[in-house]
């Protein structure tokens, strides 16, 4: 326990230092950063003309028709809630909307210890901690959650919250990690997949099916609804909400062109990811590059946690994979438009997998090769006896 406490201290030293160096890289950029462009408006728009909040409209609409009533009806609407939260309290403002990324990030540093920690928990402290500080590290120099976490994009939330659903369910908190799952749904519709391997692994944790399914689909969607209820209301009503919403984003979803003319060489493909082909350039300087190291770590790894018959570990190798494989399966339905920042809705998982899988090799080959020098001597003793 001493040794894991030290690792939390140095953790939360890192992650201050994490969320003051994103304050000093992304507090000057003015203006709109890429999909702020939406995220932003469609936030104070949601506060004032859904949730009936009175805040002046202190910073200029960006140019784009609609956006005075524009909602983002095409993606759930948990971040929105977040960044009008802000803005409610600190105005309309660059500063206000970036805001809770910054801290989102900072949480993630820490949850991605807690997370390794979890992981390797049961193959002693020091292979724990060594995981947490690994995974800590990994999701540090993310380059992609990095640059999504800075500014009022829905990916790094979507990240976090996959994350600690991920770290909740290790640790064997089932309605914690219902309830984060939930969560992870509302903050964007490509954590939809991780229902596959949460109702992989929960058959390990509940034998009754409706528990399973109550932990794994029931409370996540009560929680999603609750959510979306200020939408319904302002829709009027379920239906409408269902029409206008959740198909117009399943719609969304599976369709081509969601991109200006002259970015098409921003477009990037699943398996590109892994060479970071195409990195989509956000503004300012800032890319959406991926790790391609941890990322070929991810792929090589993946069998090692069956091999290890280690049921956490292949949670969290499957946990990111099923998003990949879902916008896998969305380019083959035609949505040929998709992009490097995706990455960002699962790397703070792979971050975690990679350094915990890591240790996890690597004490099981030492293991190995003890009891591969114990049977040596044995046989040597045996021999001169």
């Amino acid at each position: 326990m001493r040794w894991f406490l030290m690792g939390l201290a140095i953790a939360l030293i890192a992650a201050a230092v994490y969320v003051y160096y994103t304050y000093t890289q992304f507090a000057g950029l003015q203006g709109y950063v890429s999909d702020e462009t939406w995220y932003a408006p469609a936030a104070y728009n949601i506060l004032t003309q859904v949730l009936g909040y009175n805040e002046t409209l202190s910073y200029p609409y960006p140019n784009a028709s609609g956006i005075s009533t524009y909602l983002n009806l095409e993606h759930p609407p948990l971040v929105k809630y977040i960044l009008a939260l802000s803005i409610a309290a600190l105005g309309y403002s660059p500063f206000a909307w970036r805001l809770p990324g910054w801290i989102v990030g900072g949480a993630a540093v820490v949850l991605a210890y807690l997370a390794g920690y979890e992981l390797l928990r049961d193959r002693g402290e020091a292979a724990a901690v060594l995981a947490g500080a690994i995974s800590a590290a990994a999701l540090i120099f993310d380059p992609n959650f990095w640059a999504l976490h800075g500014i009022a994009m829905l990916d790094a939330y979507a990240g976090f919250f996959a994350l600690l659903s991920l770290y909740l369910l290790a640790s064997g908190r089932r309605l914690a990690s219902s309830v984060a799952l939930g969560l992870a749904f509302a903050a964007k519709e490509t954590t939809f997949p991780l229902l596959l391997p949460y109702l992989y692994y929960i058959g390990d944790l509940e034998e009754r099916p409706l528990r399973r399914l109550t932990y794994a689909v029931f409370i996540p969607a009560a929680v999603y609804l609750a959510l979306s209820a200020p939408l319904m209301a302002h829709l009027g009503g379920p239906a409408a909400w269902l029409k206008d919403s959740f198909i117009h984003m399943a719609s969304w979803d599976v369709t081509s062109g969601h991109i200006a003319g002259n970015a098409e060489s921003q477009i990037s493909t699943p398996w590109g990811w892994f060479l970071n082909i195409n990195p989509f350039y956000l503004g300012n300087g800032l890319y959406a590059r991926v790790n391609v190291a941890v990322m070929i770590l991810w792929a090589a790894l993946t069998p090692v946690a069956f091999l290890l018959r280690d049921r956490k570990l292949e949670m969290a190798a499957l946990f990111p994979w099923s998003i990949w494989a879902a916008l896998a399966a969305v380019y083959a339905m035609g949505n040929t438009t998709l992009f490097s920042f995706y990455v960002a809705d699962f790397s703070p998982m792979v971050d975690v997998f990679v350094g915990s899988a890591t240790v996890a090799a690597l004490v099981a080959w030492d293991e190995r090769s003890r009891r591969a020098r114990r049977k040596a001597r044995r046989g040597r003793n045996a021999t001169k006896s």
